[in-house]
């Protein structure tokens, strides 16, 4: 279907190929068992050779193909190579836009229509045309969505050269140092009302944004919050997956949200993003001070000020760890129980 749509594109002109996609293509578009199609296509490649329009290189191979003498390269689609990425690393939703988002952004740059077609030197143009454009984080992480795709391409065609692998390490980020934030107590916040109960939910669990915008009734227990995947919010990674002590605090509210059925936000999702929550940046500095971010950091800092471990705020705040030590043991409950307290 991919490579349909892909032919319709090119038939409208809607897409260009390069030199090598159409010599690769020369078997699936013409019938080369036809003496005449053969010589019309030679007499073209002459043509294409003396405009420019081919170099001396790709018409020798132009020729070779067009005769049989060489088998033309398999070029892979962007589906095709998208699939595949999902297939090994079973992405968050969001994360597959950003792929798709990145590739098909890349591929326009270069005037490619296959990922395979692609060389270094189109990656390093692309970088040169990012950092023009965005900020060096942002080119970054475009960058670092790009080259995740090609390490599967190499895995799908080992002969493929990975033509992302580095082009991120020369580019400089200068992180801005966390400042701590004082937060009025959230019983002193003026706002839209499901705004308020959203951001009390942040302020008391350290939870992202998403997560809780996107909670259904059933999530919430007794004396614990679910954070779990459902059919309309996926999680950042498998450590999202949680529970979340109940603050005290909070139980008020849960038990009159835990009477309704579903989704306690469904206005909140964004279904040209699937995204949750992508309105409450600016109510949240208006009523806060801060973004929901910002509320976020906070739960880290309160923890961190009254000497939890790490592996507490880690789990608590549902990040994926990055050292050995953390594949053995557990973080108590109880001990979860005390940190949402001091939230």
């Amino acid at each position: 279907m991919a490579r349909t749509d892909r032919d319709i594109a090119v038939a409208r002109g809607q897409l260009a190929l390069s030199p090598e996609e159409i010599i690769d293509a020369l078997p699936k578009t013409y019938d080369l068992g036809d003496p005449e199609m053969v010589t019309l296509l030679a007499e073209g490649a002459d043509v294409a050779v003396e405009e420019k329009w081919l170099t001396h290189k790709q018409g020798l191979r132009y020729r070779r193909v067009l005769h049989g003498e060489e088998e033309p390269g398999q070029q892979l689609t962007s589906e095709e190579l998208l699939q595949k990425a999902q297939s090994l690393k079973s992405p968050a939703d969001r994360t597959v836009a950003a792929w798709r988002r990145a590739l098909s952004d890349f591929l326009s740059f270069a005037q490619v229509g296959h990922p395979t077609a692609a060389t270094r030197d189109h990656a390093i143009g692309y970088r040169t045309h990012l950092l023009d454009r965005v900020k060096p984080n942002t080119a970054k992480t475009t960058l670092a969505y790009l080259g995740g795709l090609w390490s599967v391409l190499n895995e799908i065609k080992p002969e493929q050269t990975h033509i992302f692998q580095g082009l991120t390490k020369r580019i400089k980020v200068v992180k801005q140092r966390k400042i701590e934030t004082h937060i009025e107590d959230p019983d002193l916040w003026i706002g839209n009302p499901s705004h308020l109960l959203i951001l009390k939910f942040l302020f008391f669990t350290g939870a992202r944004l998403g997560e809780i915008a996107g909670l259904m009734a059933e999530d919430l227990l007794a004396d614990r919050i679910l954070i779990r995947p459902n059919k309309l919010r996926t999680l950042k990674t498998d450590a999202s997956e949680r529970e979340i002590p109940l603050h005290p605090r909070l139980k008020g509210l849960v038990n009159i949200l835990r009477q309704q059925e579903g989704l306690l936000w469904p206005s909140q999702y964004q279904e040209a993003t699937s995204r949750w929550g992508v309105n409450l940046s600016k109510p949240s500095r208006v009523i806060t001070g801060v973004s929901p971010k910002g509320l976020r950091d906070r739960a880290a800092t309160v923890l961190r000020g009254a000497g939890k471990n790490e592996a507490l705020v880690v789990r608590l705040l549902g990040h994926t760890p990055n050292w050995i030590s953390s594949d053995y043991g557990a973080v108590p409950w109880a001990e979860l129980v005390k940190a949402v307290e001091l939230l």
